[in-house]
């Protein structure tokens, strides 16, 4: 089962519309998705649940263990795609668990009864706080979303930094799989950006690049995704491109673990 963390430690980029986007995406393909929202602002429990929040119990209660993430866990109103919210205690708990033994691998060892799922894709906040720790020591891979602005880019050095961090010391099967170009327009700014991306991480950058949009802000004030409130529009059609790009992705990475499976022909060899 993938776990997809969606991190950038620089506000404003686009984590939580890739992240409810994608998640809405592969659901409508027929894949079995959790979204598990670690930003405390919850916006991607807004729009996966289309305005109507997550309950009482999310996250927060989750890292806590006042409640178990199986149970914490809702549908939503797509199809194939539930959603483990952030929750109002969420912002308190980074607080609360800086004195609590384990506090970095709370979510990780949560996960561990959550099944029946292909991937899990995880939101999370714009610091490296102890909610983003707990995702990054959880997840199996990451992609970060970059708007294009200098300052992104700039941010992209911490970013690398904290993923070799976390699995030195809590997950050595943590990998960066991908940068995504958001907000991107048709300027001489976005341009320079994307050519220094591409030509900094070479095949790390996904092919498809999300443009700045008006249609994207407002399916967000109507608790929608692009996909659902513009489908045809070319930012639906970007992040369309996107999910076959984390699907290819995932299929990759199975050839590949099954390649390196014990007993195959090549491992013979």
């Amino acid at each position: 089962m993938r776990r997809i963390a969606f991190v950038n430690l620089k506000g404003g980029v686009g984590k939580s519309t890739c992240a409810a986007t994608i998640a809405v995406g592969l659901a409508k393909r027929g894949r079995r998705v959790l979204l598990i929202d670690a930003d405390a602002q919850g916006h991607a429990t807004w729009t996966v649940t289309r305005g109507q929040g997550g309950g009482d119990v999310g996250l927060g209660e989750v890292l806590l263990r006042h409640a178990a993430a199986v149970d914490a866990i809702r549908p939503t109103p797509t199809v194939g795609l539930d959603v483990l919210p952030a929750g109002a205690s969420l912002g308190g708990a980074n607080i609360a668990l800086a004195q609590e033994l384990g506090r970095d691998t709370r979510l990780r060892s949560a996960l561990v009864d959550v099944r029946g799922y292909d991937e899990v894709l995880i939101d999370s906040g714009p610091s490296l706080n102890l909610s983003t720790i707990n995702v990054l020591t959880a997840a199996t891979e990451v992609v970060a979303p970059v708007d294009a602005a200098m300052y992104a880019v700039l941010g992209l050095v911490d970013l690398r930094r904290a993923v070799e961090e976390i699995r030195d010391a809590y997950n050595p099967g943590l990998r960066l799989a991908g940068l995504v170009l958001c907000k991107a327009r048709k300027d001489a700014t976005s341009r320079d950006v994307e050519r220094q991306l591409r030509e900094t991480f070479g095949a790390l950058v996904h092919k498809a690049t999300i443009p700045l949009s008006a249609a994207v802000e407002a399916a967000h004030a109507r608790g929608l995704t692009i996909l659902d409130h513009a489908p045809k529009s070319p930012a639906a059609t970007a992040f369309e491109a996107l999910i076959d790009e984390v699907l290819s992705h995932g299929r990759s990475e199975e050839t590949e673990h099954a390649r390196r499976r014990p007993g195959t022909r090549e491992d013979a060899a």
